[in-house]
């Protein structure tokens, strides 16, 4: 995945994670696990769909993990600045 569209896709992540918790989803385990699913299913789909062999398919689902730990990470820091 370009590194702008991996970039671009974190915000639409943490956007889709918050209307989950609005819609009632449980933020706790539940919200962490859509994240990080979204974005595996982001990479690894754009891989695939560029006929990616299986290591770049690994490599997709690896930074895939990190665009999800990345929309968590901001998610927390964003309500931890409004908390105070």
């Amino acid at each position: 995945m370009e590194t702008m569209a991996g970039i671009a896709i974190v915000p639409l992540i943490v956007g889709l994670v918050a209307a989950a918790t609005t819609a009632g989803l449980p933020k706790k385990p539940h919200a962490i696990i859509l994240a990080l699913a979204l974005g595996v299913l982001v990479s690894v789909g754009y891989a695939v769909a560029q006929g990616a062999s299986a290591t770049a398919v690994v490599d997709a689902l690896i930074v895939g993990l990190g665009l999800g730990l990345s929309a968590i990470g901001i998610h927390s820091g964003a309500k931890n600045l409004v908390r105070g």
